[in-house]
């Protein structure tokens, strides 16, 4: 497959109808949807030409994949259908490729007439709830879960881009792009060979069409299709099945896992094997720390009916680095929109979905942040950044130092970039709400420590350091940094576990300093205002590696108060270090502070994903041999334990997506980021870097 490089901006679709009233594309000067009985296309067409609703009922999961999802309307009859069905799947899962999405309000626009057709009126309340929470037009995947059970998961951007990092276990395809002669592109033998390789044992697929040349690259592809009855003025669409006649790829795609039984029975791990019998249907997972990672850990395993046991040593959730009064959120951005930019971007977007849903709404602000540039130089180069990547500013906007400073209520000497749904949020409060979201289904307890984690007749067992058993489960994920290397040492070892403690201090301002400070604002270190009633803003932080002291530092104070002066330049006196001044060192020693450790390793991103299987690597040189020439996805995994770690400055950012990620693998779910992504954060990586030296 011939592959294209980066992720291009995206170009929103532009809203436009026929005479008639026909949602149209000008682009491809065709129609999405006939303005007559479009719902009854979608239902006769894609729902029973793939045997639905009868081929889901009393399924776990049940995963779809679509070629194009222009507006929605095959999306929203699958979830119609699914609401409908008292033997529906615990989760529906429904993956989309759009290369021209519509604007949030552009897709409301074209929606509501077409709702308003005779037959179409029940698809209203979905519709709206899709419009709701639909993604801004920026390139990559969106996970979004309109209901409990439902999961969209639309990837915006070029089809040979997007699917050949795409990690789905298809159980049905759902063919419907615009038609082949409008849009060849996507009705080609190497569109049809992709999807081939993501397809599950008996996948089925139904196009809206019927041509022969299309059927001969479809067969060629391993589906089995035939033409059935069309739809309306069409004269056959098709239907088939994914059997091969002989392999046609070197990996199969992920299965869905089978954790559960009803009442009491044996259950499979993810790789096959036998695990001890269950107690009742729900699985269980042992969760080690109750940070940021481990609360979004539990909330994505509780999302999908797990019982989770959590053990936190301190007194407290959110208690290390979680434990800042505030904290900051905002994705990178990158000229060539590398790796670090599109990983932040999905988990920047992610986490924000997830926190608008928790009880009691967000602990915090996303109301706007700003990063400025610390020269002419860089404020060049992001106004170029920007323009370049053609964000849509409800994403990200330029602004230069007069709109800068209006935005965040002070001067600043240059422009920078303005997120508009950036902001600042209390930690230790955000783990507490997505606790108490967990509900019933998760079994907290502090103050408790787990010395070791052991693999017991296929289960993983927590002990305590009396070597008194604590708590035993399916799964096992490590979310504390700072003990990883301790539990998982004896699985992976720790050089391929390359964890660093970098100490920061925040200090803490007096309250009536920066009265005016409306957002938080980050260049060289951050302020952001008073977080709590009273209490005055916050900077921040030192970054000091190997520096194991907790206490808190005057000189450290004066080194965020001189980052400060420097990011509001009109306030150089009251944070400098003369007299009068807070830098001064009489000044300093007056202020509050807090110290904590970020986690992270070597090359800075994250630890998410299951581990590796050490002993099955080591069994023999020619195997390691193999391995070295391989993927990480050829690495054998150790069933049931995962990681979810070493977020080093990018807590907000990173752990819904990461747990969300681990939860998909446990599950056999679709991945909510491409294997490109995933890749950059799995905990095997070191291990496999290791093998390839050798």
């Amino acid at each position: 497959m011939k592959r294209r490089p980066g992720l291009s901006p995206i170009v929103p679709a532009e809203p436009a109808t026929t005479e008639a009233g026909a949602p149209y594309s000008a682009r491809f000067d065709d129609v999405y949807h006939p303005i007559d009985n479009a719902l009854g296309q979608a239902r006769h067409v894609f729902l029973d030409g793939n045997g639905l609703p009868e081929r889901w009922r009393d399924r776990d999961q049940f995963v779809i994949v679509e070629t194009g999802f222009g507006l929605g309307l095959n999306f929203l009859a699958t979830w119609a259908a699914w609401r409908d069905d008292p033997q529906r799947p615990k989760r529906l899962h429904f993956v989309s490729i759009e290369p021209f999405p519509f604007r949030p309000r552009d897709l409301r626009r074209m929606l509501e007439p077409l709702l308003l057709q005779p037959g179409m009126t029940e698809l209203a309340p979905l519709a709206q709830r899709l419009c709701d929470m639909w993604p801004l037009p920026v390139a990559g995947w969106h996970r979004l879960e309109p209901a409990p059970g439902v999961v969209l998961s639309v990837g915006f951007g070029d089809f040979f881009t997007l699917v050949p990092d795409l990690r789905v276990g298809a159980d049905a395809f759902f063919l419907d792009s615009f038609a082949p002669a409008k849009n060849p592109e996507m009705w080609t033998a190497e569109v049809f060979k992709a999807l081939g390789k993501l397809a599950r044992d008996g996948a089925t697929l139904s196009a809206d069409t019927g041509t022969a040349q299309i059927q001969r690259d479809l067969i060629a592809a391993g589906f089995q299709v035939a033409p059935r009855p069309g739809f309306g003025h069409k004269h056959e669409t098709l239907a088939g099945v994914y059997a091969p006649p002989y392999r046609m790829r070197r990996y199969d795609p992920p299965v869905a896992a089978q954790w559960r039984t009803p009442g009491k029975g044996r259950v499979a791990s993810t790789a096959g094997a036998p695990l001890a019998d269950e107690v009742s249907e729900s699985p269980t997972a042992i969760v080690i720390g109750a940070g940021m990672a481990g609360a979004a850990m539990a909330l994505r395993l509780v999302a999908r009916g797990w019982r989770v046991k959590l053990f936190e040593r301190a007194e407290a959730p959110g208690s290390a680095a979680s434990g800042n009064p505030a904290g900051v959120f905002h994705p990178q951005l990158s000229a060539d929109d590398n790796v670090l930019a599109r990983l932040t971007r999905a988990g920047f977007l992610y986490a924000l979905s997830q926190w608008r849903t928790l009880p009691g709404g967000l602990p915090g602000r996303a109301d706007g942040l700003l990063q400025v540039a610390t020269n002419d130089d860089e404020a060049r180069s992001l106004a170029q950044l920007v323009t370049a990547q053609g964000y849509p500013e409800e994403y990200v906007k330029w602004v230069d130092a007069a709109q800068a400073s209006a935005l965040a209520g002070e001067t600043l000497a240059f422009g920078g970039l303005w997120f508009p749904e950036g902001g600042w949020l209390a930690p230790a409060m955000l783990c507490r709400a997505e606790l108490v979201a967990a509900g019933p289904s998760l079994d907290a307890r502090y103050g408790v420590c787990v010395e070791r984690l052991e693999q017991r007749d296929g289960r993983w067992v927590a002990l305590d350091e009396s070597g008194r058993m604590l708590a035993d489960a399916s799964v096992a994920i490590v979310t504390a940094a700072d003990e990883s290397q301790r539990l998982l040492g004896p699985y992976l070892p720790p050089e391929f576990i390359p964890v660093q403690r970098v100490r920061g201090q925040l200090t803490f301002l007096p309250p009536d300093s920066l009265p005016e400070l409306r957002i938080p604002v980050c260049g060289e270190g951050y302020v952001a205002p008073s977080p709590l009633g009273g209490a005055g803003p916050i900077t921040g932080a030192t970054y000091g590696f190997d520096d194991p002291a907790t206490d808190v530092r005057v000189g450290d104070h004066q080194a965020n108060l001189r980052r400060l002066a420097a990011l509001l330049p009109a306030h150089a006196r009251l944070f400098g270090d003369e007299e009068g001044g807070l830098g001064s060192a009489s000044a300093a020693a007056e202020l509050g502070g807090r110290t904590a450790f970020r986690a992270l390793v070597t090359d800075r991103m994250p630890m998410a994903g299951q581990l590796p299987d050490m002993a099955a690597i080591a069994s023999s040189a020619p195997e390691r041999r193999r391995l070295a020439g391989g993927h990480l996805r050829d690495l054998p995994r150790l069933p049931g334990l995962y990681a979810s770690f070493a977020f080093g400055s990018r807590g907000l950012v990173f752990a819904a997506l990461c747990a969300e990620l681990v939860a998909s693998q446990i599950e056999g779910e679709p991945w909510p980021i491409g294997s490109d992504l995933a890749d950059a954060i799995d905990p095997a990586r070191f291990l496999l870097q290791a093998l390839r030296r050798a």
